[in-house]
C-alpha cells in the first residue's frame, strides 16, 4: 500500500490508506483517545476506541 501525505487522505474517505508522520497532540478521554497526527503537509485527527483491541492498547502508549 502506498503512503499518502495528510493533505491526500481526504480524498480517500472511506478507504484503507496508510499515513506516517508524528503525535502532535494525544487526548485521552476516558475511553477514547484522540491523536492529532502530522506530517509536513498537514494534520489528520486519529480515534482510538476500547473495542478495537490491540490498536487502542498501542494508542495509549503514544505521547508527543
Amino acid at each position: 500500500m502506498k503512503r499518502l501525505p495528510i493533505i491526500d487522505v481526504v480524498a480517500k474517505a472511506g478507504e484503507q490508506v496508510t499515513v506516517s508522520g508524528w503525535v502532535h497532540t494525544r487526548r485521552d478521554h476516558g475511553k477514547i483517545i484522540f491523536i492529532d497526527l502530522r506530517d509536513r503537509s498537514g494534520l489528520l485527527q486519529v480515534v482510538f476506541a476500547p473495542d478495537k483491541g490491540q490498536a487502542y492498547e498501542q494508542a495509549s502508549q503514544l505521547r508527543s
